[in-house]
């Protein structure tokens, strides 16, 4: 039974629709390595909306800019066309699935914990020198999409796993092998498959709950793990009623053992300076990037 149901979600995984381009314009330039700064700049500021959006992302404390960014000119030399290539992805990912389907999952609060984790993630891999290969930013912005896809597409059995998650506070991914027998990060995974993604943010995805099953891209795997552990840390969870970590526990689980013994220098005083650095880099965002 529980075969024939991942089936039936798979095929409907496979009747969910291309990811629609916020441009396509603006993608083909992108794909252009000849593209001038002044031409993409020119191009994205017929869209207002969308400047202001890039505009918001390029003053975010997280950047640690220290001027005000207020021309497009300016947030593209800062961000690079790597980086304004996956914003452009994640706000075509945020308008496919923005619509709310009921109160029981709020996308408000889903899409805040993902913004956190998506700026969190771009701060440890800096922190931690990690070469910026234009993933890190999309990865922790998307990592929980699969709960969206379930939202979505399985609505009935998407309130079951929530009801059960709230009644017996067991964890989501159980909660979903119960009732679905797939979990949001599989679901996620086979969906940015049919999208075209690239592997590595398809396997940093995957394995955003267990790095240590990472074989090929475990740096990237760590650096989602840890941006989505601190998220909920700082008290941003993806759902309302979810547990807020404890930066004691984490320390002592064998998850910390294991981002440490892969060369992640981290320990409890390194990691609690690490909190009230984001917490006050919070404190003056604007989380609603997405907003006009």
């Amino acid at each position: 039974m529980e075969s024939n149901n991942i089936q039936r979600i798979i095929k409907k995984i496979n009747e969910v629709p291309t990811l629609p381009m916020v441009s396509a314009q603006i993608m083909a330039m992108l794909n252009n390595e000849d593209i001038q700064i002044k031409e993409l700049a020119a191009l994205i500021e017929r869209d207002q909306a969308l400047a202001v959006k890039i505009i918001k992302i390029a003053n975010s404390a997280f950047y640690g800019t220290l001027c005000k960014v207020s021309t497009i000119d300016h947030a593209l030399m800062l961000l690079g066309t790597k980086e304004i290539k996956d914003i452009l992805l994640a706000f075509s990912i945020h308008h496919f699935f923005s619509e709310n389907l009921g109160k029981e999952f709020d996308r408000r609060t889903f899409w805040r914990h993902s913004v956190i984790c998506s700026q969190i993630s771009r701060y440890l891999g800096r922190h931690f020198k990690i070469k910026e290969d234009g993933t890190i930013f999309l990865t922790g912005l998307i990592h929980d999409i699969g709960k969206v896809i379930f939202d979505a597409y399985f609505h009935k059995e998407f309130l079951m796993i929530l009801h059960q998650v709230h009644s017996t506070h067991s964890s989501f991914s159980k909660a979903e092998k119960e009732i679905l027998g797939i979990t949001h990060y599989q679901i996620a995974a086979e969906l940015l498959k049919k999208w075209n993604f690239p592997e590595k943010v398809i396997m940093n995805v995957f394995y955003h709950h267990a790095p240590w099953h990472d074989r090929s891209h475990t740096e990237g795997s760590i650096i989602v793990y840890l941006s989505n552990i601190l998220t909920k840390i700082v008290g941003y969870p993806c759902l309302p009623a979810g547990n807020k970590m404890d930066l004691h526990s984490f320390t002592e689980s064998k998850a910390f053992d294991f981002i440490v013994q892969n060369g992640f220098e981290l320990n409890h005083g390194i990691l609690d300076r690490m909190v009230i650095r984001i917490e006050d880099m919070i404190a003056s965002e604007d989380l609603d990037i997405f907003g006009s």
